[in-house]
């Protein structure tokens, strides 16, 4: 099943249950549609009662790609709406920079901001405090119970 047909709790569920060895082959060999697929649904996963009034650009870099190149990602909140953009022009209000196992297993709510930061596998640039609140404008998937 690929990226794009499945539920955002299967997805979450995938990323829970599998190794960081396995995580990296496969954001090794199915980087680019997976990024794709995780930004695209980023604005369906935004909750906009949950980002009153807040008007923000937020960068995503995930590093580690071919020829150890970096995809830049931009989210722009405003108006109770989330748009998202590879690449982007706009000066972000917090930059975000990971690896992209940590990438997946945090957008899959299974490794938690804070502690990736503490251990020094996330950074963040720009307004800290905007920083701390982003992941809650967003619905986190739970992984979904076995069939």
């Amino acid at each position: 099943m690929s990226a794009s047909m499945m539920p955002p709790e299967q997805f979450a569920s995938l990323i829970s249950d599998a190794s960081d060895e396995q995580l990296a082959e496969g954001m090794a060999s199915n980087r680019e549609p997976i990024l794709e697929e995780i930004f695209k649904r980023m604005p369906d996963q935004f909750d906009p009662a949950k980002a009153p009034d807040v008007t923000a650009v937020i960068e995503w870099q995930i590093t580690g790609g071919p020829d150890g190149s970096t995809d830049r990602w931009q989210l722009a909140i405003k108006d109770g709406k989330c748009t998202c953009a590879r690449g982007g022009d706009a000066q972000p209000d917090v930059t975000y920079t990971v690896g992209p196992v940590d990438f997946v297993k945090l957008i899959a709510g299974a490794e938690s901001g804070p502690k990736l930061f503490v251990f020094g596998k996330l950074r963040i640039r720009g307004n800290l405090m905007l920083a701390a609140r982003v992941q809650g404008f967003f619905r986190m998937p739970s992984a979904a119970s076995p069939s």
